[in-house]
C-alpha cells in the first residue's frame, strides 16, 4: 500500500478532530452528519463543502467548483464552440453494403482440414467416444503428413 502525504488528508467540518483521506471524505461526511447534532447546508456544486446556512450563500459565490457546472449549463457562450459546428462533411465511394459474399469462418472445419490438434472436442463423453476420436486423429494426422 502506497504511504499518503499528509496534504492527502483534510479536516471533518463536522468533528476537527476527524481527518480522513480526501478520497473517502464523501463517506465519512455522510456518517458523521448522522452522528453530529450540528446543521450544515451541503453545497449545489460540491457534495463535500459543507458549510452553516449562514455562510453557505458566500460559499456559493465563490466555490471553485461553480465555474465547471456554469461552463456546462451555458456550452454555447464556449470559446470555439462555433469552430466545431462547421465541420466538413467527406464524400466517399466505398460501400461497405456491396462487399462480395463471403462464407463464415468455421473454426471446427478448419481444424479437420489442416494439421491442428484438437484435445477438448470429447470432454466428458464415454471413455469408447474418446477412444475412437483418438484414433480418428491419428490416422487424420497420419494421412495429412
Amino acid at each position: 500500500m502506497a504511504s499518503s502525504n499528509f496534504n492527502d488528508f483534510v479536516s471533518c467540518p463536522y468533528d476537527k478532530t476527524h481527518n480522513v483521506l480526501r478520497g473517502r471524505l464523501l463517506q465519512h461526511l455522510d456518517r458523521c452528519s448522522r452522528n453530529s447534532n450540528i446543521e450544515l447546508k451541503v453545497c449545489p456544486f460540491n457534495d463535500v463543502h459543507r458549510f452553516p446556512e449562514e455562510n453557505i450563500g458566500e460559499h456559493i459565490k465563490v466555490c471553485p467548483d461553480r465555474a465547471s457546472v456554469e461552463l456546462f449549463k451555458n456550452k454555447e457562450k464556449l470559446p470555439g464552440a462555433k469552430a466545431a459546428a462547421s465541420i466538413d462533411v467527406v464524400k466517399c465511394d466505398e460501400d461497405w453494403d456491396k462487399d462480395p459474399d463471403v462464407p463464415t469462418y468455421n473454426p471446427n472445419a478448419y481444424c479437420e482440414e489442416n494439421l491442428v490438434i484438437r484435445s477438448n472436442v470429447v470432454n466428458g463423453q464415454p471413455r469408447s467416444v474418446r477412444r475412437n476420436f483418438r484414433e480418428s486423429e491419428r490416422r487424420r494426422f497420419a494421412d495429412k503428413q
